[in-house]
């Protein structure tokens, strides 16, 4: 949608009425802990105009967003689909949509994208094909992380976070490990950085990766926001100044090593499914005539718990997908370790 599509279609007064509607809550996060950036907000405001600027193309002439039905949002899906918009693109206006409803208490004016387009056609294209793990490439983690040692302790124990819990970049330059530490040293809780702020649990299950949580703590205690991003730096500004270390001084790039950092998150989530079920990920050549569809499941809702995946199917960019092919579960049952650790706490 172009940025005239409302100010070409709608009368100032029902543009004006958009945004007293949405004033609320177009500045708050997902989870409605806390405000989202100007630039989300931005995105949002110019969504939701939009979005009425095409039901009024479309003939539609609500004046307000509390006259939005289900007819409307049906046509909206149906149009944007009709103008090549990929599924990706249509469970992010859909998701945009849902959240207006549940502010406006409309809950149920829109479904699931599954309701809209029945058929395989909205299957997100995300299917790992080749794998993104660092390892998979010849990287071996622990050296480039020893290099990063010789240059910044603190990016040093950023790419070690990633590594040992599958953070993202933020994540790791945001974190205060000390606050983050629970259950008595066994679990880390990831409340600052989050995708859409929505806070999980990860385990802290092995003497390796205590020992990379108990380096976090000393590096991060010693600064005065207790972060591990530097001290001197706002969180924009450390952004830029990680990925510069990791690919100016390490290379750490698609076009010198043929991996980013992105890859230590897809190589945790890859180990975490192993560890769950005792086989390989689909996209290492997985185990077929091995592994049945429940235990498949049962690690896939496992996994996804600990990386703050909304659904599995987003998982699978990460590891690949059986599709298809499973066979139901026979005579091999889940392990208790991955029956446990996926049931809710």
């Amino acid at each position: 949608m172009s940025e005239s599509l409302a100010s070409k279609n709608l009368p100032k007064s029902v543009m004006d009425g958009v945004l007293r509607t949405i004033e609320p809550f177009v500045r708050l996060r997902a989870n409605g802990n806390g405000v989202c950036s100007s630039r989300t907000r931005k995105e949002r405001v110019r969504f939701y105009l939009n979005m009425v600027g095409q039901l009024w193309e479309l003939k539609f002439r609500i004046r307000k967003l509390e006259s939005l039905s289900e007819k409307h949002v049906e046509a909206l899906l149906t149009y944007w689909y009709s103008q090549g918009h990929v599924a990706g693109s249509l469970h992010t206006r859909l998701s945009m949509i849902n959240v207006l409803c549940e502010r406006l208490g409309k809950r149920g004016v829109a479904k699931s994208i599954r309701y809209y387009f029945p058929g395989d056609e909205m299957r997100r294209c995300t299917v790992a094909k080749e794998s993104k793990a660092w390892d998979a490439k010849n990287v071996d983690p622990e050296k480039i992380i020893d290099r990063a040692l010789l240059i910044d302790e603190r990016l040093a124990v950023m790419l070690a976070m990633q590594h040992a819990f599958g953070l993202r970049v933020k994540e790791s330059i945001e974190i205060r490990p000390l606050h983050a530490l629970i259950d008595s040293g066994k679990t880390l809780e990831l409340n600052q950085g989050t995708k859409g702020g929505k806070p999980r649990t990860v385990p802290v299950d092995t003497p390796a990766k205590a020992r990379v949580i108990q380096w976090a703590i000393r590096v991060a205690e010693s600064g005065k926001t207790k972060r591990l991003r530097w001290t001197d730096c706002t969180w924009t500004q450390a952004q830029r100044r990680f990925y510069h270390y990791v690919s100016n001084r390490l290379g750490i790039t698609k076009k010198d090593l043929g991996v980013t950092p992105h890859g230590l998150r897809h190589g945790w989530i890859q180990e975490a499914y192993r560890d769950q079920t005792g086989l390989p990920t689909p996209i290492e050549g997985g185990a077929l005539g091995k592994i049945d569809r429940e235990t498949h499941q049962m690690a896939s809702m496992t996994v996804s718990r600990w990386v703050g995946h909304g659904r599995t199917d987003v998982t699978t960019t990460y590891y690949g997908s059986y599709g298809h092919a499973l066979r139901p579960m026979g005579p091999v049952a889940m392990t208790y370790k991955g029956l446990s650790a996926a049931l809710p706490a």
